[in-house]
């Protein structure tokens, strides 16, 4: 029998290549031989398959009551259906009628099967493990019994001593008296838990910043001890350069009625006011970030879209709820930037919510993720005939160029001299990616308080290496599992 294969597309692929997905939201494509299949099960409106022989590595060394999870997809489909579903696809597998492809795609929103749900990338979630988990906790593995702790921070199990945060302030290592503040009183102090040590110590600041240790969702929107922060405050932190590639993550709890349905604002940033991120006051549903050594205006760009793949989301949650359950309190954010300077925003739920393609002193002014797109577009519309295709891609390349075209009577292209050179990325460039980042303020950057932070923070950190989609996402969910208000 020919060998057939289950096809997702969640989306179009954002960034580098993925080769697994500890949750299942940041995988693009996968193809997996459907006689690999362990067994199908369903729950209500959903179908997951489980596959054998499916995953990242061919062996493993586990520590006892650990495993790696079996690759899995799941597929959305009519509620009532399920049992059709999965007869459907029993009876493609089992038939060599030269039909070799089940597919379940998300983009173009069609798939093999009628009962099949697949209007967003939230109905396919394809899981390749690669972290081991215990199979009793369902919690990431924290080791053998010598080494169960030694990645651990905060309660955060950072899975590898290559992953662990340089930088990492919180809950217990915050001055753990009521109402303390740590600008005025000399002997608060937030200590570094991260590998920097306590070089990184943070002591002072400028207005007031206060410790709050009885956190309840109405005055600190978080589950845990965190800081206050009053308007027009920020406070101090010790030199933090990092160069290239870093992984960014903070937890800020909102306990008004969505900061009346303004940003966040000015988190952190340097004392130029070059660095600054990640938010901007009065444009909800906004990334924005500039780095050191650039003066041009910071990228922005909106979260509530569903640009290059990324899914919506909206921050603050405009509710005016105040019960538990009823409106978003805690907010997790985690900022990844790679190694060709491609940046990454993730929420609480380990979702990708803005993607920045790369704009450096290096880049041309259009990314690939534009062409492609384009093509997508000019192949995608209906011509007369294959020659006006091939003209119109012809025109496009010569603009790229620095050429433009025009048509002759005749209906064939001239290509015409360059008007003009590609413009100079310089360091008055709007929303470049590169530069360093450069922490040495806590809730503003610069002089400007106007937009500065005011809310509450239960967590911040930074890790010197890009850790990827699969452990970012994972990070998020964690930390909002740890900060969330339960009470």
């Amino acid at each position: 029998m020919t060998r057939k294969f289950f096809l997702i597309r969640r989306f179009e692929p954002v960034g580098t290549t993925k080769r697994f997905s500890e949750n299942g939201k940041d995988l693009s494509i996968l193809a997996i031989p459907s006689d690999q299949v362990s067994f199908i099960s369903a729950g209500a409106g959903e179908v997951n398959i489980t596959f054998n022989n499916a995953g990242m590595y061919e062996d493993n060394a586990l520590f006892v009551g650990d495993s790696i999870e079996k690759t899995n997809i799941s597929i959305a489909c009519q509620e009532g259906e399920e049992m059709n579903l999965i007869e459907s696809m029993i009876g493609f597998m089992s038939k060599d009628d030269g039909r070799l492809v089940m597919r379940f795609d998300a983009v173009d929103n069609v798939s093999s099967f009628k009962q099949a749900i697949v209007q967003s990338s939230s109905d396919l979630v394809a899981k390749i493990k690669s972290q081991p988990t215990e199979m009793v906790s369902q919690k990431i593995s924290s080791g053998d019994v010598a080494n169960r702790f030694a990645n651990i921070i905060g309660e955060i199990n950072f899975g590898t001593r290559e992953n662990k945060p340089f930088i990492d302030y919180n809950h217990q290592s915050m001055y753990p008296v009521d109402n303390t503040d740590i600008v005025a009183v000399v002997a608060a102090v937030i200590k570094n838990a991260g590998t920097g040590g306590a070089a990184y110590d943070i002591s002072g600041g400028t207005g007031s910043v206060t410790t709050q240790t009885e956190a309840t969702a109405a005055a600190t929107g978080l589950g845990q001890i965190c800081t206050q922060f009053a308007v027009n405050s920020f406070l101090d932190v010790p030199d933090v350069t990092i160069r290239d590639d870093y992984t960014m993550y903070f937890v800020i709890g909102d306990p008004g009625s969505g900061s009346s349905g303004n940003g966040f604002g000015v988190l952190f940033g340097d004392d130029a006011g070059e660095t600054t991120g990640f938010s901007v006051i009065g444009n909800p549903d906004t990334f924005s970030m500039r780095h050191d050594g650039l003066i041009g205006d910071p990228f922005k760009i909106k979260t509530s879209s569903f640009q290059n793949g990324t899914s919506s989301y909206k921050f603050p949650d405009r509710s005016t709820q105040t019960g538990i359950g009823e409106r978003q309190f805690c907010y997790v954010f985690v900022i990844r930037r790679d190694k060709d300077f491609n940046m990454y925003l993730y929420n609480h739920e380990g979702d990708l919510v803005a993607f920045v393609p790369a704009f450096t002193v290096t880049s041309t002014v259009r990314s690939k993720i534009s062409e492609a797109k384009e093509q997508k577009q000019i192949k995608s519309k209906t011509y007369k005939s294959k020659e006006e295709v091939r003209s119109e891609q012809s025109n496009r390349k010569a603009q790229k160029q620095g050429y433009s075209t025009a048509s002759s009577a005749t209906g064939v292209t001239q290509t015409q001299a360059p008007k003009s050179k590609k413009t100079k990325v310089t360091e008055g460039a709007p929303g470049r990616t590169d530069g360093n980042l450069l922490i040495q303020q806590l809730g503003s950057a610069g002089s400007n308080v106007t937009d500065s932070f005011s809310l509450t923070l239960g967590r911040f950190g930074i890790i010197k290496r890009d850790t990827g989609d699969a452990f970012c996402s994972q990070l998020a969910q964690d930390l909002y599992a740890l900060y969330k208000p339960t009470a």
